[in-house]
């Protein structure tokens, strides 16, 4: 069976990540309830002016249509919560979790270690980006990283804005994650990689599994 990754967010992030695994031949299947802003349109790469108020996974279903003909790709315009979302994401081979907001975040690797489906976490916010691979029993995961959900939410996109190009240079990142996960290279894994688009730096720290983590730690 070919292999189907679920993207989680198609937006800044999800949509240059889903264009180059479609383009890579890789079944998709887009997870997001929210429609196409004008405002999306900077750093959104799949979306044009005639798609501002088209639910987002169908927007970017018919763009990757047309750009990768025989593109393989499911539309789910749910939002992802507890009750659903190991449902949402059964049935794949990886996830890239690209969300602009932390309970997501949290939801999704909660969801992923549930299923035991390796995960390409990101996040950008103004000239930074971050990405991290997550292979269950491979070094750390985002619980081991990022230990719980704050009380209050952090800065985000949405407060400090976020530039295009660093957006479609970290989705570009992540489908690279989710195809060396798919190829069963894990090397990267635990791996969290830090761009800097302003000074044009990467760094990359590796994070070990907390053995006091309750997603992938010792119980």
């Amino acid at each position: 069976m070919s292999p189907i990754v679920a993207v989680v967010g198609v937006g800044g992030l999800g949509c240059p990540a889903a264009l180059a695994l479609a383009e890579a031949g890789v079944a998709l299947r887009l997870i997001d309830e929210d429609s196409v802003e004008r405002s999306n349109l900077h750093r959104q790469v799949l979306f044009t002016d005639a798609d501002v108020g088209r639910r987002k996974v169908e927007a970017a279903r018919d763009a990757l249509a047309r750009i990768a003909p025989g593109a393989r790709v499911e539309a789910r315009a749910e939002h992802l919560v507890p009750e659903s979302a190991e449902e949402l994401l059964r049935g794949v081979s990886a996830i890239v979790e690209g969300s602009d907001n932390l309970p997501t975040k949290f939801l999704t690797a909660d969801a992923a270690a549930g299923l035991r489906v390796p995960v390409v976490h990101g996040a950008c916010v103004a000239w930074h980006g971050t990405v991290l691979p997550v292979s269950w029993g491979d070094g750390a995961c985002y619980r081991c990283v990022f230990e719980e959900l704050p009380d209050e939410e952090m800065t985000n996109c949405a407060i400090a804005g976020v530039y295009g190009p660093v957006t479609s240079v970290i989705g570009a990142l992540m489908a690279a994650d989710a195809l060396r996960l798919l190829r069963g290279d894990r090397s990267t894994a635990g791996n969290l990689a830090r761009y800097d688009g302003w000074r044009q730096t990467f760094r990359s720290t590796r994070f070990p599994r907390r053995s006091a983590c309750p997603l992938c730690g010792d119980r």
